[in-house]
């Protein structure tokens, strides 16, 4: 059943594209690449958005890989294309410095997450610190959550929430392993132990990123992370352009556009020839709107006679009639789109 607004709680999604998706790339996303998504994330109503190396701060080299750009000229092109949105980065203590994180917060940098193994969360302390006396929003990512039990987890979520500089602590699906069971267990162990905000990073390996975010969620988390087309590393990420849709489905207070995720990884991501991850716009939005690919034929006819996007005509005439919907419907809604596009 679908959520009410007011059954449903606080949500926040934040935009992982240009950090976890760089791994679908070679950490080869440019400048240029970096400012046009930042600027259409922020435009889709996005108002968290990672950039930099998939390892972080300081983890460009021989090592991890080299990226195409410095920390510098990703974090120059984030800070000159928002106006609203804050853009953050990953930190690993042991990749990165505490002289990485001063390099950021001249750029202007407005959230930090740092991760390590769920084991050695001790490790985040000193750098948690240093960004929470900057001002930041700081997120504690343990990674690889699933290694330990829940309970583990979650006494060390309680730890980490102890020291009173995090903001977030996120449950990390590094291997996409994780049942819905599972990431429920997890949140639920947390609530119990911790009061500040829980977040879920899930990938895609069992093909439930985006089930388990909304299950996080659920449970009582806050923040849920995805990327366009879902791009990342291994089996990549939950997708945004889903999670934007499923959330405000949900009754979510949130109004992120679909329709501009959809562009920029057609004009940005797909010229990149990223390995194919995610679901592409089309078979997205027929779900969205509950259309029949029987009557594609129609529609398609008429999106080309009127020059409309195929998309948005699914989109409206469904809402109207996504079981047997009659010509004279698609064409009055197409003459319309029409208009509106001209």
């Amino acid at each position: 059943m679908t959520q009410t607004p007011t059954q449903a709680g606080r949500a926040v999604l934040l935009d992982c594209t240009l950090r976890d998706g760089s791994y679908a790339v070679n950490f080869q996303f440019t400048r240029r690449d970096t400012a046009r998504l930042c600027a259409a994330i922020e435009q889709a109503g996005i108002d968290l958005i990672e950039i930099g190396h998939g390892l972080g701060l300081g983890a460009s080299g021989t090592r991890y890989g080299v990226a195409f750009e410095t920390d510098e000229d990703y974090m120059a092109a984030a800070a000159e294309s928002l106006n609203r949105a804050k853009w953050g980065t990953f930190f690993i203590p042991g990749i990165g410095t505490a002289d990485d994180i001063k390099k950021a917060l001249d750029h202007g940098i407005g959230f930090l997450r740092i991760g390590t193994e769920v084991e050695t969360w001790q490790k985040m302390r000193p750098f948690a610190e240093q960004a929470k006396a900057a001002g930041l929003l700081v997120c504690a990512n343990l990674m690889k959550t699933y290694a330990v039990e829940p309970r583990l987890a979650a006494e060390a979520a309680r730890e980490i929430h102890g020291w009173g500089v995090c903001d977030v602590i996120y449950i990390v699906d590094s291997a996409g392993c994780m049942m819905p069971e599972d990431v429920r267990a997890y949140v639920d162990a947390m609530k119990q132990q911790c009061a500040c905000d829980i977040g879920f990073h899930g990938h895609n390996n069992l093909d439930l990123a985006n089930a388990n975010c909304l299950v996080a969620l659920e449970a009582g988390a806050v923040y849920v992370d995805g990327s366009i087309r879902g791009m990342g590393r291994s089996a990549g990420n939950a997708q945004t352009e889903v999670l934007a849709f499923l959330l405000k489905k949900r009754g979510y207070p949130i109004d992120a556009d679909p329709f501009v995720l959809f562009e920029a990884g057609e004009k940005v991501i797909v010229p990149l020839n990223v390995q194919s991850q995610g679901l592409p716009p089309l078979d997205i939005v027929i779900g969205m709107a509950r259309f029949h690919t029987s009557h594609m034929p129609r529609f398609k006819r008429a999106a080309e006679e009127h020059e409309i996007d195929l998309r948005r005509l699914i989109l409206e005439v469904s809402a109207t009639d996504c079981v047997n919907p009659p010509d004279a419907l698609i064409q009055a809604v197409a003459r319309d789109l029409g208009r509106i596009d001209d």
